[in-house]
């Protein structure tokens, strides 16, 4: 969806209410970690305040993912809220590489490109299903949040298994 920069010269500061949907295939193609989602719904405002556009809104939708630790797929209802501002080319000239405002290209502000970008960088890269998921086991590769094991995970550095044999000495 493209918002026309002449549409909000004309408002006067007056708020443009925005809704649009995402592509979830192409969202789920650029993040590994997604294994699903629902439409990403996107609502929100665009406005002109002074020689600078705002945009700002919420994007919604339900994401399925796969644990990091215990492999159990989940999903997530996940709100990601967004703001981008921009500054016609000619005013952005003095602006520094820093800066959070976005140089317009031409006269409309192309709003899929940086939704689907501000969407993507809010998903984890390593999704749990629980803050304190404790994974699997792996010695025996049960699900350890279902079931206690009884396996020792303790592994000893090869090259400094001598001093174990060391200590076993001097009790």
């Amino acid at each position: 969806m493209n918002i026309k920069v002449s549409d909000l010269d004309h408002r006067k500061g007056e708020p443009l209410p925005f809704r649009l949907t995402l592509d979830a295939d192409e969202l789920k193609r650029r993040h590994q970690e997604i294994r699903g989602l629902t439409p990403v719904e996107a609502s929100g405002e665009a406005a002109k305040l002074g020689n600078l556009y705002y945009v700002k809104g919420e994007m919604k939708s339900d994401v399925d993912f796969v644990c990091a630790r215990c492999l159990k797929p989940f999903t997530r209802h996940t709100a990601v809220p967004f703001a981008e501002t921009f500054a016609s080319a000619d005013s952005a000239e003095g602006e520094d590489e820093e800066s959070d405002i976005l140089p317009l290209e031409g006269d409309e502000i192309e709003l899929d490109p940086l939704l689907q970008e501000d969407f993507l960088l809010a998903m984890p890269a390593f999704p749990l299903c629980e803050e304190d998921c404790k994974g699997l086991c792996p010695t025996c590769g049960v699900n350890r949040n279902e079931q206690a094991c009884g396996c020792k995970n303790e592994r000893i550095d090869p090259r400094l298994a001598g001093l174990a044999d060391f200590f076993k000495d001097s009790k």
